[in-house]
């Protein structure tokens, strides 16, 4: 079997994970399972597996030195790396989709148990690592918390100019002179852990908060211009890159619908992560392995800066039309809303493991090893969000339906205080419906019938 083969069987077995997925969201009827003998993509209520593909190159060298070491899960520590060069390597190694720039970010939310999945051990093992692969690299200059649009833009904001009167001897002579106010920030890549994403979530959810609309700009690569009065801050060029760190309850607590249905929740992918094993006594990679590691880290970033506009190989283009519709079909409900960038976030990653291999094209091996890891996202988005539909009101519903085992039409308004009107509940209660998450079971009574709602057939 050829390369191409291989890599349509791959295609194969990525197309039944979709059906599954969908089946598991109600679009479709399941498929009966059948044995192929391989590790297939799960479905809500099964842990992730990672295709062993994903772990191609650089990236999985890193996961294979330091694993051993750490109870950090070998994805937490895959993606930490592929983020961290993604931004380590700037801009000039850059796709065209649909004829829009996409620089090589990529933005993982780590989802797992307060320090239970050592979340933050992994990049820390990780940045040891790229620290000693370019000793310059700073992550860039500010760090803790976003809270702000605007203080996003200005990390990594431009000089600033003022014109100010020129005077001879007290007086105005009408001439002015350019003073420079703010030299702003050179270097305009900045990687910032989020280890408090809840707490992102959060202040994004005020009202008037512009943080939501900067993030999407800086993933997509847009110049930062956040529209406030008293300071405009620009910054051309930004190259940012966002690891996010967060539980699974806070996460489905503060995302709001807004978020998952305007396009910021889809710029990130989300990644089911746990303790691997127990290390009462972890350790450390061997100096010569790591440093070799490190050598050949830096050698292909320093290679990666050098490079333009990453195209695809033959193998690669038929590779991509085979997995390209499966990627891109529409999907319902909650997940399905945070996975409609799954074609940008394949090619960002393929163009990232070609970086690694020094390939100024993407061939079929980093589209498959790009395609393995998200086929991980995409199977940890529906066990982190099951059923959730991104409406809270219906999702307060469903939960409060399968807990109780049914629920009349009063005892649901009375779930908000009765606070919500009739026509929104109405319509939370009809997206239950056609997802078949909820069924209408009306009760015969004396009087008029009264509808009670149950959990549904799905």
């Amino acid at each position: 079997m050829n390369g191409l083969e291989r890599f349509e069987d791959a295609c194969g077995q990525f197309r039944d994970s979709l059906r599954r997925a969908n089946a598991a969201m109600g679009m479709i009827a399941p498929e009966p399972e059948q044995d192929s003998g391989s590790a297939r993509i799960p479905v809500a209520d099964e842990w992730p597996v990672l295709d062993p593909a994903a772990m191609h190159g650089l990236a999985g060298e890193v996961v294979k030195v330091l694993e051993p070491h750490t109870e950090a899960d070998p994805v937490a520590l895959l993606v930490s790396c592929l983020a961290e060069v993604g931004v380590m390597l700037n801009r000039a190694p850059h796709l065209i989709l649909d004829g829009s720039y996409h620089p090589l970010l990529f933005w993982p939310v780590l989802v797992g148990q307060t320090s239970k999945s050592r979340k933050g051990t992994a990049g820390k093992r990780v940045n040891a690592v790229l620290s000693l692969a370019d000793p310059m690299w700073s992550r860039g200059e500010y760090k803790g918390t976003l809270s702000s649009g605007e203080g996003l833009a200005y990390a990594v904001r431009d000089p600033q100019y003022r014109e100010e009167p020129i005077k001879e001897k007290g007086r105005l002579t009408g001439e002015t002179v350019t003073i420079c106010v703010d030299p702003g920030v050179e270097d305009k890549r900045l990687f910032l852990v989020q280890n408090e994403f809840g707490a992102v979530l959060r202040v994004m959810a005020r009202e008037g908060n512009s943080l939501s609309g900067v993030l999407r700009d800086a993933w997509d690569g847009l110049d930062l211009a956040p529209m406030t009065k008293a300071n405009r801050i620009r910054a051309t060029n930004p190259h940012i890159c966002i690891v996010g760190h967060v539980t699974k309850d806070e996460l489905l607590r503060n995302l709001t619908d807004t978020e998952c249905s305007n396009g910021f929740g889809n710029r990130f992918t989300w990644f089911a992560v746990r303790r691997s094993k127990e290390l009462p006594f972890p350790s450390a990679p061997d100096d010569a392995d790591l440093h070799d590691l490190a050598d050949k880290l830096g050698r292909a970033i320093r290679h990666g800066r050098t490079m333009g506009l990453i195209g695809l190989s033959p193998s690669a283009r038929e590779g991509w039309r085979a997995i390209y519709s499966a990627l891109s079909a529409d999907r319902p409900g909650l997940a399905g809303a945070l996975l409609a960038r799954g074609e940008a976030h394949v090619m960002r990653l393929a163009g990232l493991y070609a970086v690694l291999d020094e390939k100024v094209e993407i061939d079929l091996v980093h589209l498959q090893a790009a395609s393995a890891l998200w086929q991980f996202a995409e199977a940890s988005t529906l066990t982190i969000f099951g059923d959730s539909t991104g409406d809270h009101v219906a999702d307060t519903i469903l939960r409060a339906v399968r807990t109780t085992g049914g629920l009349s039409d009063s005892q649901i308004s009375d779930l908000f205080s009765r606070n919500v009107p009739g026509s929104r509940l109405e319509r939370a209660k009809q997206v239950l419906v056609d997802a078949k998450l909820i069924r209408c079971e009306k009760i015969e009574t004396d009087g008029r019938s009264r509808n009670v709602w149950r959990p549904g057939t799905k």
